[in-house]
């Protein structure tokens, strides 16, 4: 994927991640985050097309710093998110075609950013009072994602429910 221009962080959430998360994610900070929030936006299928803002100064990731840390890294998850997303309606064959063509005027790092932007409201819910609470709450929240116990994903069917009557 070419990167011609560096990718826009704005709002609020952006905002409260960076400042409460630098010193865990202090090299490379805003491409770090930005790749992580991507990572859970695309977990969870869920784009935001413009976050919320009160004013605060946009950050970036400058483009140079994607273009040299990236090694695939984006074309992957774009790949992953255009052929398993069901916010947009492409046909498998646009879909195929979108992820591996060689030529497409698709945004393509815009679709990802919307992923981002939802994911670091998932991270802003995450940052604690001190460092290492904001740590640990980013601990629990992979580890129980990667354990199958995030149950904003992974839906527990009401079939395996058992329900208890009160007799």
């Amino acid at each position: 994927m070419e990167i011609t221009s560096d990718i826009q962080l704005k709002g609020t959430a952006w905002n409260m991640v960076i400042t409460g998360l630098s010193d865990i994610f202090k090299t490379r900070t805003h491409y770090s985050l930005f790749m992580l929030s991507l990572a859970i936006g695309i977990m969870y299928d869920k784009r935001i097309e413009t976050p919320e803002e009160n004013g605060e100064e946009p950050k970036s990731v400058p483009r140079n710093v994607i273009n040299n840390n990236d090694n695939g890294k984006l074309d992957f998850y774009f790949q992953a998110a255009i052929l398993s997303t069901l916010t947009e309606t492409f046909t498998e064959e646009e879909r195929l075609e979108l992820a591996f063509g060689e030529k497409t005027d698709f945004n393509k790092v815009t679709f990802l950013t919307q992923y981002a932007n939802f994911g670091v409201t998932k991270l802003a819910e995450l940052v604690g009072s001190t460092l290492l609470e904001s740590m640990e709450n980013i601990k629990n929240f992979l580890v129980s994602t990667v354990e199958g116990r995030n149950f904003e994903i992974d839906a527990l069917p009401l079939d395996d429910l058992v329900l208890f009557d009160e007799d």
